[in-house]
């Protein structure tokens, strides 16, 4: 399995913020240059997630994918936010998104979801499902309504695996926390053929390598981390053909989050 890095773009009211455990944020910038700056230092997702659309019912932030993808970037690019059924999605996917990720959708409308992911595809569909624990039991989190729902049962989601490509399990608790992403998240999910990417908490480069170094794990998606500072030290993943063909030079030092 190829293993990948994910940079997560958070936006509220526009704007590039950084997160912490859904909710403290603070401002980063303009969301184009912060993809912008993640595709420059090569990384293999760009992942932007839109907390506004859904909690607001304003539908996807189609301005921001235009502006985003006016950029011409080489590295594909998913988007999260407001998605409410095939029309919104393929939409997406016509302003220049290869993916589209989903959460409250598969809880609240499955049908909707499904039919999405037979739209377009179940490749160009990742699933989100935050976490939290609670006592020794891990429980789903619901963030429009900010607060725990049920508890996990790892089942259902391999039961509708045939409607994604990709479970993203996010660390609530840790989201914005230095080197804290609950591995135990990814135990519960050991022996399943459930493709994860691990984000919140993620912030090194010994953490990094230990994550995806478990067979479930196929990406780690970083946010925060990355938002600050260009990480430099991604020997961890192989490089390949299309790295040598994008590498860019940026000194002796680094070239890149690549370097990571």
């Amino acid at each position: 399995m190829l293993k990948r890095l994910v940079g997560v773009i958070t936006v509220k009211n526009n704007w590039a913020v950084q997160s912490i455990g859904y909710k403290k944020y603070l401002p980063l910038g303009r969301p184009e240059v912060l993809a912008e700056n993640f595709d420059r230092w090569q990384l293999d997702e760009i992942l932007i997630v839109d907390i506004d659309r859904s909690r607001l019912n304003l539908g996807p932030n189609f301005e921001l994918l235009e502006k985003v993808t006016s950029k011409r970037l080489m590295t594909p690019l998913c988007y999260m936010g407001g998605i409410r059924n095939s029309h919104d999605a393929l939409k997406c996917i016509n302003k220049g998104a290869d993916r589209i990720a989903l959460d409250n959708l598969f809880r609240q409308d499955p049908v909707v979801a499904n039919f999405i992911a037979d739209s377009i595809g179940r490749q160009a569909i990742v699933r989100v499902q935050p976490l939290l624990v609670k006592g020794k039991e891990v429980f789903c989190y619901d963030y429009l309504q900010r607060c725990w729902s049920k508890r996990l049962d790892p089942e259902n989601f391999v039961e509708s695996s045939n409607h994604f490509s990709e479970l993203m399990i996010v660390d609530v608790e840790n989201e914005g926390v230095l080197e804290a992403f609950n591995e135990r998240f990814i135990s519960l999910f050991e022996g399943s053929d459930l493709q994860l990417i691990c984000f919140g908490g993620i912030s090194n480069r010994s953490q990094a390598s230990r994550i995806l170094s478990r067979p479930e794990v196929s990406a780690i998606a970083i946010g925060n981390s990355l938002s600050h500072k260009e990480i430099p030290h991604k020997s961890i993943l192989p490089e390949t053909e299309v790295d040598i063909a994008r590498q860019t030079s940026f000194g002796k030092i680094t070239r890149g989050a690549k370097d990571w």
